[in-house]
């Protein structure tokens, strides 16, 4: 199976929220915090998950702000 990432960045105080969300879809993703302080972070996951991750994570931006870092794979 292939990897993927993306680079977001979310409030600090999300963190560990998102953290829990992916970890309860069975480890869907790893997140790897980049810069505490501005919230930036990398999501690692494999390919054939990508949809679901996006999708999950555009349902998050209703209950706060997560930008996508240019640069990343985001579709």
């Amino acid at each position: 199976m292939n990897s993927d990432f993306l680079f977001i960045k979310i409030l600090p105080s999300k963190i560990s929220f998102l953290r829990f969300i992916l970890e309860g879809y069975d480890h869907l993703a790893i997140l790897t915090v980049i810069e505490s302080k501005e919230g930036l972070a990398k999501l690692n996951f494999f390919k054939n998950e990508k949809e679901l991750i996006m999708e999950i994570l555009k349902d998050l931006k209703s209950l706060f702000c997560i930008e996508f870092i240019k640069g990343s794979n985001k579709v």
